[in-house]
């Protein structure tokens, strides 16, 4: 059943008076009509549930967000059901609930040997009678021990009426066999499939590994419908360059003469990576900054929408409360890729984020006066700090020129003051590192001397004086700062909304210029 989207953490909007004629709106006063930037998978008896590994697929104007939702059956063997949201504009979404499900013990008394015991990433394609396929990842963690050949196997199903609902093999009267893809061990999984109009066939991309090293293999075949014998082994189609760890989730698209091959790091980075190369075959080739945003983006997939190029992960929740890591599932992230002439691929704020979040709105500063900033000017002569009143608690964006005088320091925006201190840092931060070149985050700041380990950060080569121009959004928990239209930050910040916010700069002579906010 479908049901319109609520918007997370905001039980019911405040809205205000009519603005007309009035002077701008303070904060909190705009009604988002239950927009949202971050959604979570869905809601059951008003709790969320939390989004792993996002499916992408673009059909005739709808971005279908497949997901891996963060439940659990009867017993911790049976989980990760794939579940659906939809949207249009990337801030209005619809929940779809569950597509494809995992085989559970209270169901199905044969659910323990069952290769869809728990369910993993896949992809959606649309064959040429308009019928869906989907490739999914079977995963028992039991599955040797039950007579499967391994734990992991490419399984598929397919949708007769337009996705609404979807059958496995194994319940298609259609059909009088199942797909049940094996690799060579048990790291076999994360189907991703595309349809090659020169060859004339049908890829298949799975993450696996091959003589103890991370590899993206390849499969071939004719037809969506095809036998498992019919899926013809091609060989190792990308060798990891950058070390021995899994290559996840990975996507292939072609954009603009350039062909990029995209996946997530199982390994000490926990980043999305991609590759390029110009020709269809030809050699494949990285840039120094070879990935889209940081591990707070993880398991990032491309997907085109028309003419555009986007790119969907998740935000993950933190493991140790507000000071923890990334742990595994929390928020959908999507950013707009933008395509530089060498063919680098850059996020960017996606417009629909401008144009729904659009109203101005009034933030003051100096300890709650009526002072507003639309230019800070810091000497970087130690630590300085401008305290602006308490963050809403609803979908805020901010745009702000940014302008390093030296490379003695860094400077930024600090979170989660609790009060309306000028002299003070909060519990987090995202940190304009011009001595270190880098756009980082730090979550367990406990002094301005030592901030803690990065929660995340990216590299970035400041020059002193020049501008650069800052987009940030933030929704709930989860913030992305995109700088320069070239590199963007997405963390997650616990305990920000509700709470005194403040630029600051440690050391570093900067200025932030022509600062506003909006609703």
């Amino acid at each position: 059943m479908k049901k319109r989207w609520i918007m997370p953490i905001i039980a019911a909007a405040v809205v205000c008076v009519s603005l007309v004629g009035c002077a701008m709106p303070n904060k909190n006063s705009v009604d988002q009509s239950d927009k949202t930037v971050f959604p979570f998978s869905t809601f059951e008896d008003g709790l969320n549930k939390h989004m792993g590994d996002v499916m992408p697929f673009y059909d005739n104007g709808v971005m279908n967000i497949y997901h891996l939702q963060d439940t659990v059956g009867s017993n911790p063997v049976f989980y990760h059901p794939i579940a659906r949201i939809t949207t249009e504009d990337y801030v209005n979404y619809e929940d779809c609930g569950i597509s494809i499900n995992f085989e559970d013990a209270a169901n199905n008394p044969e659910a323990a040997k069952s290769p869809d015991a728990a369910l993993g990433t896949g992809s959606v394609i649309k064959d040429k009678e308009g019928n869906y396929h989907f490739f999914y990842t079977g995963h028992n963690d039991n599955g040797q021990e039950e007579g499967l050949t391994f734990n992991e196997v490419i399984r598929h199903a397919k949708s007769y009426d337009n996705q609404q609902t979807w059958v496995k093999d194994a319940d298609d009267e259609n059909k009088d066999y199942e797909l049940n893809l094996y690799g060579y061990e048990n790291d076999f999984r994360d189907p991703y499939v595309y349809y090659d109009d020169v060859d004339g066939l049908y890829y298949m991309l799975v993450t696996t590994r091959h003589l103890g090293r991370g590899v993206i293999k390849r499969y071939s075949a004719s037809d969506l419908d095809a036998k498992t014998e019919d899926w013809n082994d091609e060989g190792v189609f990308f060798y990891n360059d950058d070390g021995d760890y899994n290559m996840e989730c990975p996507s292939y698209v072609e954009f603009n003469g350039f062909y990029y091959l995209a996946y997530s790091e199982q390994g000490e980075n926990r980043v999305t990576h991609y590759r390029y190369r110009t020709e269809r075959n030809g050699e494949w080739k990285r840039f120094a900054l070879d990935s889209i945003d940081n591990s707070g983006f993880y398991a990032g997939r491309l997907e085109k929408a028309g003419d555009e190029l986007y790119a969907f992960a998740w935000c993950a929740r933190l493991s140790g409360g507000s000071s923890g890591g990334f742990d595994w599932g929390g928020n959908l992230v999507t950013h707009k890729i933008i395509q530089l002439s060498n063919g680098e691929l850059c996020a960017v704020m996606p417009e629909n984020y401008k144009n729904a979040f659009s109203t101005q709105v009034k933030y003051r500063f100096g300890g709650g006066t009526n002072d507003e900033y639309k230019e800070i000017a810091f000497n970087g002569e130690g630590f300085e700090a401008r305290c602006a009143e308490k963050l809403g608690r609803r979908v805020t964006r901010a745009k702000f020129f940014v302008r390093p005088e030296d490379y003695n320091g860094d400077f930024g925006i600090t979170f989660a003051l609790d009060g309306a201190y000028n002299s003070r840092l909060g519990q987090s931060l995202i940190a304009f590192d011009t001595k270190n070149n880098k756009l980082s985050c730090y979550n367990g700041v406990s002094s301005i001397l030592r901030y803690g380990s990065p929660l995340a950060s990216v590299p970035f080569v400041f020059a002193k004086g020049k501008d650069y121009e800052v987009d940030l959004i933030i929704d709930g928990e989860v913030l992305t700062v995109y700088l320069d239209y070239k590199v963007a930050l997405t963390v997650r910040l616990t305990g920000i909304q509700g709470k005194n916010f403040a630029f600051y700069s440690n050391g570093n002579k900067a200025q932030i210029k022509e600062i506003a906010f909006y609703e």
